[in-house]
């Protein structure tokens, strides 16, 4: 065999053995361990049905026009979100901080991640271990009401739980 039938050769038998190689059965192991808190009994536990059961009851924490104080209206909602939360410690939480339509991206973006964190703090000081929540602003982004007056802006100046496994 002369070396350029030896090259062809070699090329041929490293494209075989490099498709040979990606068309190859792959293992897939159960997991060994259930995700703690779901699919599982005990305390705590939630079960996927009972995930959105849990989201609907969580109350929306309002507030004021650029402002991210809690009100007493917004202490109360957290206080009851917390005794929520109480009877699923398993249940991760991200606060979703959202503002209304008036100044800029930028602004609106800070002051919906201070509207999570002073909720969070909340949330924390009664109870809910800090590990369990997590904050992320969309700022104006994602207004529930579109409209452009003051009903809308109120109901857009918001802090969303958002239970997560």
């Amino acid at each position: 065999m002369d070396t350029r039938h030896l090259k062809i050769y070699a090329a041929a038998l490293l494209v075989i053995v490099t498709l040979a190689g990606g068309c190859a059965k792959k293992i897939v192991k159960p997991n060994e361990a259930p995700v703690p808190g779901f699919g599982m009994a005990g305390p705590g536990a939630v079960l996927e049905g009972e995930l959105q059961g849990v989201q609907t009851s969580l109350k929306t924490v309002y507030f004021d026009f650029d402002n991210y104080t809690l009100s007493p209206e917004a202490q109360a909602a957290i206080a009851y979100d917390v005794e929520v939360l109480k009877r699923y410690p398993n249940l991760m939480v991200v606060a979703e901080g959202h503002c209304d339509e008036r100044g800029t991206a930028e602004y609106n973006l800070a002051l919906g991640e201070r509207r999570a964190g002073a909720v969070v703090e909340r949330l924390t000081a009664l109870g809910i271990p800090s590990n369990r929540l997590s904050t992320v602003s969309f700022g104006s982004e994602l207004p529930v009401d579109p409209n452009h007056n003051e009903q809308a802006w109120a109901k857009n100046r918001r802090v969303y739980l958002r239970v997560s496994k």
